[in-house]
Protein backbone atom coordinates (compact mmCIF):
# COMPACT_ATOMS: atom_id res chain seq x y z
CA UNK A 1 0.00 0.00 0.00
CA UNK A 2 1.37 3.42 -0.99
CA UNK A 3 2.04 5.72 2.42
CA UNK A 4 4.67 7.99 0.18
CA UNK A 5 3.25 11.43 -1.25
CA UNK A 6 4.61 11.93 -4.47
CA UNK A 7 7.28 14.56 -4.40
CA UNK A 8 5.22 15.84 -7.84
CA UNK A 9 2.04 15.41 -6.59
CA UNK A 10 1.62 17.83 -3.92
CA UNK A 11 -1.29 19.23 -2.48
CA UNK A 12 -1.44 22.79 -1.13
CA UNK A 13 -4.74 22.62 0.96
CA UNK A 14 -8.42 21.37 1.63
CA UNK A 15 -11.37 23.63 1.32
CA UNK A 16 -14.36 21.77 3.26
CA UNK A 17 -17.83 23.23 2.64
CA UNK A 18 -20.53 21.74 5.20
CA UNK A 19 -24.45 22.42 5.05
CA UNK A 20 -26.72 21.86 7.76
CA UNK A 21 -28.97 20.13 5.68
CA UNK A 22 -29.61 19.42 1.88
CA UNK A 23 -32.18 22.81 1.54
CA UNK A 24 -29.00 24.57 2.74
CA UNK A 25 -27.31 23.04 0.04
CA UNK A 26 -29.21 24.60 -2.52
CA UNK A 27 -27.19 28.18 -1.65
CA UNK A 28 -24.21 26.30 -2.31
CA UNK A 29 -23.36 28.85 -5.39
CA UNK A 30 -23.91 32.19 -3.17
CA UNK A 31 -21.28 30.58 -0.37
CA UNK A 32 -18.78 28.72 -3.13
CA UNK A 33 -18.05 31.99 -4.55
CA UNK A 34 -15.96 33.01 -1.93
CA UNK A 35 -14.11 29.58 -1.43
CA UNK A 36 -13.35 29.81 -5.13
CA UNK A 37 -11.92 33.80 -5.50
CA UNK A 38 -9.61 32.57 -1.94
CA UNK A 39 -8.62 29.32 -3.59
CA UNK A 40 -6.98 31.50 -6.44
CA UNK A 41 -4.99 33.34 -3.27
CA UNK A 42 -3.83 30.42 -1.54
CA UNK A 43 -3.56 27.20 -3.85
CA UNK A 44 -2.09 25.96 -7.00
CA UNK A 45 -3.43 22.40 -7.40
CA UNK A 46 -7.19 21.43 -5.20
CA UNK A 47 -8.41 17.90 -5.54
CA UNK A 48 -12.14 19.09 -6.07
CA UNK A 49 -14.28 16.37 -4.46
CA UNK A 50 -17.69 16.34 -2.75
CA UNK A 51 -19.68 13.67 -1.19
CA UNK A 52 -23.42 13.04 -1.14
CA UNK A 53 -25.89 12.68 1.71
CA UNK A 54 -24.43 10.89 4.62
CA UNK A 55 -20.76 10.91 2.75
CA UNK A 56 -19.38 13.09 5.54
CA UNK A 57 -19.46 12.53 9.51
CA UNK A 58 -18.26 14.62 12.40
CA UNK A 59 -17.28 12.96 14.77
CA UNK A 60 -16.66 15.66 17.36
CA UNK A 61 -18.82 19.09 17.72
CA UNK A 62 -17.60 22.38 15.46
CA UNK A 63 -14.79 23.21 14.24
CA UNK A 64 -11.90 23.07 17.20
CA UNK A 65 -9.59 26.44 16.10
CA UNK A 66 -7.77 25.46 19.67
CA UNK A 67 -6.40 21.98 18.66
CA UNK A 68 -2.75 22.27 18.01
CA UNK A 69 -2.03 19.79 14.84
CA UNK A 70 -4.31 18.68 12.48
CA UNK A 71 -3.19 15.73 10.25
CA UNK A 72 -5.40 15.20 6.67
CA UNK A 73 -5.29 11.66 5.40
CA UNK A 74 -6.32 11.24 1.69
CA UNK A 75 -7.67 7.83 0.76
CA UNK A 76 -7.35 5.47 -2.78
CA UNK A 77 -10.04 2.56 -2.24
CA UNK A 78 -8.34 -0.74 -3.49
CA UNK A 79 -9.59 -1.46 -7.14
CA UNK A 80 -12.04 -4.32 -6.78
CA UNK A 81 -13.54 -2.61 -3.46
CA UNK A 82 -17.18 -2.09 -4.12
CA UNK A 83 -17.76 1.53 -2.73
CA UNK A 84 -20.31 0.33 0.20
CA UNK A 85 -17.43 -1.62 1.68
CA UNK A 86 -15.15 1.61 1.10
CA UNK A 87 -17.29 4.00 2.58
CA UNK A 88 -18.01 1.49 5.51
CA UNK A 89 -14.17 0.89 6.26
CA UNK A 90 -14.11 5.00 6.28
CA UNK A 91 -16.54 5.85 8.84
CA UNK A 92 -17.13 2.44 10.86
CA UNK A 93 -13.86 1.27 11.31
CA UNK A 94 -11.51 4.45 10.50
CA UNK A 95 -13.98 6.36 12.33
CA UNK A 96 -14.84 5.35 15.62
CA UNK A 97 -11.30 3.64 16.00
CA UNK A 98 -9.88 7.39 16.05
CA UNK A 99 -12.52 8.38 18.32
CA UNK A 100 -12.38 6.34 20.84
CA UNK A 101 -8.39 6.63 20.40
CA UNK A 102 -8.77 9.96 21.83
CA UNK A 103 -8.78 12.44 18.99
CA UNK A 104 -9.73 15.97 19.46
CA UNK A 105 -11.10 16.54 16.02
CA UNK A 106 -12.21 14.10 13.99
CA UNK A 107 -14.21 14.03 10.25
CA UNK A 108 -14.61 11.01 7.58
CA UNK A 109 -15.65 11.76 4.34
CA UNK A 110 -16.07 9.88 1.71
CA UNK A 111 -16.35 10.72 -2.15
CA UNK A 112 -18.34 10.95 -4.98
CA UNK A 113 -17.27 10.29 -8.58
CA UNK A 114 -14.69 12.40 -9.99
CA UNK A 115 -16.26 15.10 -12.03
CA UNK A 116 -14.31 18.19 -13.37
CA UNK A 117 -17.32 20.67 -13.03
CA UNK A 118 -17.60 20.62 -9.55
CA UNK A 119 -14.63 23.62 -8.52
CA UNK A 120 -14.33 25.54 -11.74
CA UNK A 121 -11.46 27.98 -10.40
CA UNK A 122 -9.49 29.53 -12.57
CA UNK A 123 -5.96 29.59 -12.19
CA UNK A 124 -5.86 26.41 -9.74
CA UNK A 125 -5.25 23.80 -11.73
CA UNK A 126 -7.87 20.46 -11.06
CA UNK A 127 -6.19 17.91 -13.17
CA UNK A 128 -6.68 14.45 -11.59
CA UNK A 129 -5.95 11.90 -13.14
CA UNK A 130 -7.16 8.65 -12.20
CA UNK A 131 -4.36 6.89 -10.97
CA UNK A 132 -3.90 9.83 -8.62
CA UNK A 133 -8.04 10.63 -7.50
CA UNK A 134 -9.16 9.87 -3.97
CA UNK A 135 -12.01 8.46 -2.80
CA UNK A 136 -12.15 9.52 0.65
CA UNK A 137 -10.52 11.62 3.55
CA UNK A 138 -10.10 11.78 7.43
CA UNK A 139 -9.11 15.02 9.39
CA UNK A 140 -7.55 14.06 12.44
CA UNK A 141 -6.84 16.62 15.32
CA UNK A 142 -4.91 16.49 18.94
CA UNK A 143 -3.05 18.67 21.01
CA UNK A 144 0.39 17.98 19.04
CA UNK A 145 2.06 16.14 17.14
CA UNK A 146 3.23 13.72 19.39
CA UNK A 147 -0.29 13.55 20.17
CA UNK A 148 -1.61 11.78 16.67
CA UNK A 149 1.41 9.62 17.54
CA UNK A 150 -0.06 8.39 20.22
CA UNK A 151 -3.28 7.52 18.89
CA UNK A 152 -1.70 5.64 15.91
CA UNK A 153 0.21 3.64 18.39
CA UNK A 154 -3.01 2.99 20.23
CA UNK A 155 -4.93 -0.40 20.05
CA UNK A 156 -7.99 0.97 18.79
CA UNK A 157 -6.11 2.19 15.38
CA UNK A 158 -3.55 -1.04 15.52
CA UNK A 159 -7.09 -3.00 13.99
CA UNK A 160 -7.35 -0.69 10.86
CA UNK A 161 -3.83 -0.25 10.27
CA UNK A 162 -3.29 -4.22 10.22
CA UNK A 163 -6.02 -4.99 7.86
CA UNK A 164 -6.16 -0.97 6.02
CA UNK A 165 -4.26 -2.84 2.58
CA UNK A 166 -7.26 -5.01 1.94
CA UNK A 167 -9.77 -1.78 1.66
CA UNK A 168 -7.28 0.77 0.46
CA UNK A 169 -4.07 1.31 -2.31
CA UNK A 170 -3.15 4.18 -0.70
CA UNK A 171 -3.34 6.48 2.54
CA UNK A 172 -1.17 9.26 1.92
CA UNK A 173 -0.85 11.94 4.94
CA UNK A 174 -0.85 15.41 4.95
CA UNK A 175 -0.03 17.95 8.33
CA UNK A 176 -2.49 21.05 8.17
CA UNK A 177 -0.34 24.24 8.83
CA UNK A 178 -3.09 25.84 9.06
CA UNK A 179 -6.59 25.51 9.52
CA UNK A 180 -8.96 28.76 9.36
CA UNK A 181 -12.93 28.19 9.13
CA UNK A 182 -13.82 31.38 6.46
CA UNK A 183 -17.51 30.79 6.82
CA UNK A 184 -19.39 30.44 9.85
CA UNK A 185 -23.36 30.18 9.83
Amino acid sequence: MGTTVPANWRCDGVAEVRFGSTVAALAMPMRMREVYLDEQNLFERVLGQVTGPGGGRWWTDGHDDAVGHRTVLLLRRRRGVRGRAFRAYVHDRIGPALHEAGARDLRTYTFLPWARFVHPTLGVCHDNPTFRRYHGSVVVGADSRAAVDELLKSEQVAGIVADQHTVLTAAHAYTVERSVPVIHP
